[in-house]
């Protein structure tokens, strides 16, 4: 599945979730759920299961219905 704007992924060192607010190129901004916080890093880093887990979206998953 395609890395895109909205999904949502939990960090494993706090727990916390993050939303995918922006991708330019390879980099991509994540904003926690209060909107407090913002993590930049590269696309790849998400695939890496020791750092981040993909939740899944509901209301995208629907979508492809």
């Amino acid at each position: 599945m395609k890395t895109k704007e909205g999904d949502i992924f939990k960090r494993d060192l706090d727990g916390e979730e993050y939303k995918i607010r922006r991708i330019v190129n390879r980099m991509v901004v994540l904003e926690s759920k209060d909107g407090k916080r913002q993590i930049l890093t590269e696309i790849d880093n998400l695939q890496l299961k020791s750092f981040y887990q993909q939740k899944w979206n509901i209301e995208a998953f629907k979508s492809m219905l």
